[in-house]
């Protein structure tokens, strides 16, 4: 019952969150981003008005996940390219690496699960899961490590993204640990707290991102990049000053 309300609430959330975004004009500035809540909006409906035919939500439940999966790696993409918007080379080298990840993840898995002469896409959408929460998770950890480090100020709008969608990752790696640790009788929690997880991450975003608030500007923004390589010289420089001191 609880999962069913969470369910529920959930839809609406996401609905208001698309017509909210359509009403502020921010659908375009994270289209990323709202691709990904529409995508899973559009599959949650389509089996939430299916779900009372056993059949039907059995046949659609894990190759719809397959597509919700996919599209989370966008949510990533997006901060990424929010986050580092004023840095575009170091933007540019993040997006690209991450989706050489992301790619290479997919067709491991693809080719992981063609060796083996039994297999159910259940297990393979769970495996595959598994693998993109961790690499989700590596990515926006060394985000958050750039931003820190750099001192980049976000928006409102971004810190909402990361916040709400890191705790959903942090949430599913730890119950996808404990369903294998566990085995079959955590099966019964598993989608409730995932679930509970989502629909945290929905709270924040809507609260997030209720009007647009992109990033303050650096006062060189037009050389970010430049002032992100002139800095990390300079620290690199003042690395070996010391060790050549250490040496002597």
């Amino acid at each position: 019952m609880l999962s069913l309300l969470l369910w529920q609430a959930g839809l609406l959330i996401e609905l208001l969150l698309l017509v909210r975004s359509v009403q502020t004009k921010t659908f375009t500035k994270y289209i990323y981003f709202y691709a990904y809540v529409a995508c899973v909006f559009i599959v949650s409906a389509g089996l939430f008005i299916g779900h009372s035919r056993l059949e039907f939500y059995e046949a659609w439940y894990w190759p719809t996940q397959f597509a919700t999966l996919a599209m989370g790696c966008a949510v990533v993409l997006e901060i990424v390219r929010q986050a580092l918007a004023d840095y575009p080379g170091a933007e540019r080298f993040a997006r690209v690496a991450s989706w050489v990840v992301f790619a290479a993840t997919f067709c491991y898995v693809e080719w992981h699960v063609a060796r083996r002469t039994v297999w159910s896409t259940a297990n393979a959408t769970v495996e595959l899961e598994r693998d993109l929460r961790v690499i989700e998770a590596l990515v926006l950890a060394t985000v958050l490590a750039i931003v820190f480090y750099y001192r980049i100020e976000l928006g409102k709008n971004v810190t909402g993204m990361i916040v709400g969608f890191g705790a959903y990752v942090g949430v599913s790696l730890t119950t996808l640990e404990l369903r294998s640790f566990v085995g079959p009788r955590f099966d019964a929690v598993w989608p409730i707290l995932q679930t509970t997880a989502y629909f945290f991450a929905l709270i924040v975003w809507t609260v997030a991102l209720w009007t647009y608030s992109p990033n303050p500007k650096p006062p060189d923004a037009g050389s970010g990049y430049d002032a992100l390589v002139h800095g990390t010289r300079e620290r690199l420089d003042s690395l070996r000053s010391q060790l050549r001191g250490v040496a002597r």
